[in-house]
């Protein structure tokens, strides 16, 4: 397994050949499985889109429910779009942060996973496919958490987070690291929720939105009615295919706006 640093200094036409490795019908993104982050030491999936490019690069972030097919599924979907997509393990990576130990994420191990984003960032904008300046983040749930905080410290040029972790699994329900990072100079975020979110709730989310309002920072703030947590993933509730079908669209025209 390669690291996403060595396909950067590769030239293109060997990220090419390396990325054909993976079986692909024409037309169809090839995928490529990578090492990054600062240490290059977070298992990660490269989605690249079919032609020359430059495509805008996506970061996808995963739930604390650690990297699942959905995950990759999503990076295959928005590559299809023409978007580069890399998802990594990142709370595999950092200790196997799921279950009672997520609260790890958003405290003692948060500083690193969040340098290991900014890492993988850069690197994705070095990739000779890739537009320069366009790279954004999304993120679900836990991951969703990071996309903001990358967003709001201008790490991307716009991050959306699904359901984020907001109060980041009880730690921080004043949203202190929002508070101190989102400004006007930030960049443009999207947050999705729901209404019924047993998880997360919709008080965080509204703070969120105050913290946004105040700041200045460039925002939109969809709650959805009659959803769950998860809205994408789990979709037997009536609310929740309503907001995933607007959800999907929603998250494409912000991408293209602001990276395309």
């Amino acid at each position: 397994m390669r690291s996403l640093a060595m396909l950067v200094g590769a030239a293109s036409l060997s990220v090419a050949l390396t990325l054909a490795a993976v079986p692909a019908l024409a037309g169809e993104p090839t995928s490529q499985a990578v090492r990054v982050g600062v240490r290059h030491n977070m298992e990660a999936t490269l989605y690249t889109p079919d032609g020359p490019g430059p495509f805008p690069t996506l970061l996808l972030m995963h739930t604390s429910a650690g990297l699942t097919e959905t995950d990759k599924g999503w990076c295959l979907k928005l590559a299809r779009e023409g978007f580069i997509c890399i998802v990594p393990a990142f709370l595999l990576a950092h200790g196997n942060l799921k279950g009672e130990f997520r609260r790890f994420a958003f405290t003692t191990e948060a500083q690193a996973i969040y340098d290991d984003f900014v890492e993988t960032s850069g690197e994705l904008n070095r990739l000779p496919t890739a537009k320069p300046g366009a790279v954004g983040a999304i993120g679900f749930s836990n991951g969703g958490y990071f996309a903001l905080w990358l967003a709001a410290t201008r790490q991307v040029k716009a991050g959306v987070s699904y359901y984020g972790a907001l109060p980041g699994a009880g730690t921080d329900h004043e949203l202190r690291r929002f508070q101190s990072t989102f400004n006007a100079q930030s960049s443009p975020v999207l947050e999705l929720a729901g209404e019924d979110d047993s998880t997360i709730g919709t008080r965080e989310v509204h703070r969120l939105e105050g913290i946004l309002r105040t700041s200045g920072a460039p925002h939109e703030v969809k709650i959805y009615p009659d959803t769950e947590h998860d809205f994408d993933r789990t979709t037997m509730r009536a609310g929740n295919q309503a907001a995933a079908a607007d959800a999907w669209p929603r998250t494409l025209a912000f991408f293209r706006r602001y990276l395309q």
